[in-house]
């Protein structure tokens, strides 16, 4: 027993950091298909240099080598400055499907500097026994091929493409017609309420999604663009229990 009193006080002691360093200027990556290199910008605003680890996954989470590169995989940043992270596609980019978007992730893994690294000027005394945290960031990662750059209006073509199923059994399903990840957000019945049973999703092209939802005559079915806003939509169901969106005037 006093072993594990002693266990608990030492975890105690310990002093733990885990606030994110770095920062990415957006919070998603498109990359057309015409393109050569897409950049990031990653800024540092902390009192000391970090090391950036960059590098994709897939869906799947296996590291992707043989479409893309991430140069550099490591750099520096020095304190209240930034640097630019190059995401290049490879020739066999072209083996990817042409007729929709394929979705990555793009993680960039802060890594501090150690102690002894730092110097015996550094202002920022470390306590004995304290734990240093790489934080990692991950966001989504698009390839969106040259045939669809000629969609100028994206979320007029998710819009109409996206249909709600109503089925037996307060169950719905949430298809998407597009050639586009797309990620909703939120859920409302007709009387405005958000459906509690709803949890936010992305939904891969031309593919749908079974929910348990309460039964409704309409819903209010929102999805995150592009730029990070928010668009909702109203979808009236008919007597087919099929939910296409209303058109807005």
């Amino acid at each position: 027993m006093k072993n594990c009193i002693l266990a608990i006080v030492c975890c105690l002691m310990v002093s733990t950091t885990a606030n994110a360093a770095l920062a990415l200027d957006r919070t998603r990556v498109i990359y057309d298909g015409d393109s050569k290199v897409e950049t990031v910008k990653i800024k540092n605003p902390a009192e000391t240099p970090f090391l950036a680890q960059s590098w994709l996954t897939d869906m799947a989470g296996q590291e992707v080598q043989d479409k893309f590169i991430v140069v550099p995989p490591v750099l520096r940043i020095e304190s209240k400055d930034y640097a630019i992270l190059r995401i290049k596609s490879l020739p066999t980019v072209s083996q990817l499907p042409q007729d929709r978007e394929t979705a990555y992730f793009l993680h960039v893994r802060e890594v501090p500097p150690s102690v002894e690294h730092k110097g015996h000027s550094a202002n920022a005394k470390v306590a004995s026994g304290s734990i240093q945290i790489a934080i990692e960031s991950v966001i989504k990662f698009f390839y969106r091929p040259e045939s669809l750059k000629k969609i100028n209006r994206i979320d007029k073509v998710i819009d109409s493409s996206t249909k709600i199923r109503r089925l037996n059994g307060n169950k719905v399903i949430i298809e998407n017609g597009s050639p586009f990840y797309v990620t909703f957000s939120e859920l409302k019945l007709a009387d405005g309420e958000k459906s509690s049973k709803f949890k936010p999703f992305m939904l891969a092209p031309f593919s749908s999604k079974s929910l348990k939802i309460a039964q409704s005559e309409r819903y209010t079915l929102s999805h995150i663009n592009d730029y990070g806003a928010t668009v909702s939509n109203t979808f009236v169901c008919n007597t087919q229990n099929v939910c296409t969106v209303q058109n807005k005037q």
